[in-house]
Order: C-alpha cells, then sequence, then structure tokens
C-alpha cells in the first residue's frame, strides 16, 4: 500500500502533465462553461458565438491590473467596439457559494453593475477556473475570438507587452483602440 503524501504527488504530477492547471494557449478552445449574469439572474455561455474578452477575477485579485483596465475601459467604453467584441467581467465568487453569504455578494455585485452601468457576471461554483485551468486570486484575461479559440490569455498583472499584445488583437477584430 502507498503512503497517502506519494498518492497526493502522483495525483499533482498527472494533473500538472495533462495541463489542467494552465492558462489556456492561443488557438486553443476552452471549454464552454455558464456563468450568471447578476442583474438578469440568468445563465450564459462562455465562450460566446461572437469574441469576448473575460476578465476573470476573485477579491483578492481586483486591483492586479489596474493599468490593464484603464487601457481597456477607453476600447470597452466605445458603442463601436462593443459592436464587434463583448467584455465580460467575471468575479469568481465561488467561496460564497452558501447562505446567506450568496445573498449578499449578489445585492452587493448587482449594486456595483447598476452603479457602474456594466454587466457583471458571477461563477458561483468555480466552473471557470476549474474548467479552464486558471488560478485563484489571479486576475486573468482572456479574448476569444467568433470560434471560441483563444486569441490571447494573460494572468496576473500584465506587463506593458501583454496589453499591447491584447490590444494589438482587438485591433486585429476591427476594434479602434485611438
Amino acid at each position: 500500500m502507498m503512503p497517502q503524501r506519494v498518492l497526493a504527488g502522483i495525483a499533482f504530477v498527472a494533473v500538472t502533465a495533462t495541463g489542467a492547471w494552465a492558462l489556456p494557449t492561443v488557438g486553443a478552445l476552452p471549454a464552454r462553461v455558464e456563468v450568471e449574469n447578476v442583474a438578469a439572474r440568468r445563465m450564459r455561455p462562455l465562450p460566446d458565438a461572437r469574441p469576448v474578452l473575460v476578465m476573470y477575477e476573485d477579491k483578492d485579485a481586483q486591483t492586479q491590473n489596474d493599468k490593464a483596465r484603464k487601457v481597456l475601459g477607453r476600447i470597452t467604453d466605445q458603442a463601436f467596439n462593443r459592436a464587434i467584441f463583448e467584455f465580460a467581467a467575471v468575479a469568481d465568487v465561488a467561496s460564497y457559494n452558501w447562505w446567506p453569504a450568496k445573498k449578499y455578494v449578489l445585492a452587493d455585485l448587482q449594486k456595483i453593475a447598476a452603479r457602474e452601468n456594466t454587466v457583471l457576471f458571477a461563477d458561483w461554483t468555480g466552473a471557470v477556473r476549474k474548467a479552464w485551468g486558471l488560478k485563484e486570486h489571479k486576475s486573468t484575461l482572456v479574448l476569444t475570438g467568433a470560434d471560441g479559440k483563444v486569441l490571447f490569455a494573460g494572468e496576473g498583472t500584465l506587463s506593458d507587452a501583454q496589453i499591447a499584445a491584447l490590444v494589438a488583437e482587438l485591433k486585429k477584430l476591427g476594434c479602434k483602440t485611438d
């Protein structure tokens, strides 16, 4: 009989070797998962049948990509660009998926969405993080094309070069970035 820590080590190596904890790679087709629109209280799939930029964060990662958020805000705020791609801000709220916490977190997310005049999505089960191999407590940006394939993926605080690469991909989609 193998000791428990040996079995755990084997499981860790097996998961690592299959890439289950790796950020989606460019060209890959990430698993289709559902998140909840907190205002409409209905589910929607990611990726979708049109290009979508997903910003996935939990409460600990909110400030990691402030610079990218400012650059992208100038792009996502343009009506012309919103017709080309969707921006999906997804909150990893899996740690609050219990009563009564869920009720309060949902109310807070709805207030933020109304105040910012934006659509927010909630991932109550961590489905996106698990299916796409994202790390907890890391801000993640994933841009997918109309075919659902990854055009850009970055995790943690994006460098200036990564932000430029993301903006370049948005330009390729036809977005105005000035």
